[in-house]
């Protein structure tokens, strides 16, 4: 479909709980830091077209259906182009309407495929940011993520580089 623009979307998880990650000590020293055990979560849900290095973020409180429809009413009152949204088989995802307005379809990709994602990338590199990291507060790790994703809001080429992989480049549209 010439004319047509595709943007992948996924969500990620993000809260009070430290995410351990691996850090660099002298051979025989045990690495030390601190870390929280919290339940307070939210969702970072992104979707982005890799050959424009255009994205769409919106913070959610959960990856409920409900949710879901927020996104993609928020997601599609910015297009201006027809659109097709490529999401994983998630449950939230599951909706009875297929196509949203004249702007919006969504297609799937095979289940327990994550590699075919390229918003998975762009989530490696927030988890980067955000490991090892003690938050006291639901607010200062929103506050973290918000810091973590602005680079990538004006910066097209970066998310190009990081999402669009050698199959797409070649892909035909």
């Amino acid at each position: 479909m010439i004319g047509r623009e595709f943007y992948f979307q996924d969500e990620m998880r993000f809260g009070t709980r430290t995410d351990l990650g691996r850090v660099w000590t002298p051979k025989g020293v045990r690495p030390s830091g601190e870390q929280r055990i919290g339940y307070e979560y939210g969702y970072l849900s992104v979707a982005v077209n890799p050959m424009r290095g255009d994205i769409f973020l919106l913070l959610l409180p959960d990856m409920r259906v409900e949710s879901f429809q927020v996104f993609l009413k928020e997601f599609e009152d910015s297009l201006s182009n027809p659109t097709t949204l490529i999401t994983d088989g998630a449950a939230a995802h599951c909706s009875s309407r297929r196509e949203f307005g004249e702007r919006l379809e969504l297609e799937r990709i095979p289940p327990y495929s994550p590699e075919l994602n390229p918003v998975e990338r762009f989530f490696n590199e927030l988890r980067k940011e955000l490991k090892n990291r003690v938050f006291d507060s639901y607010e200062q790790v929103e506050a973290a993520v918000i810091e973590a994703v602005k680079p990538y809001l004006n910066n097209k080429q970066k998310v190009k580089q990081l999402t669009c992989y050698g199959w797409l480049q070649n892909a035909p549209t």
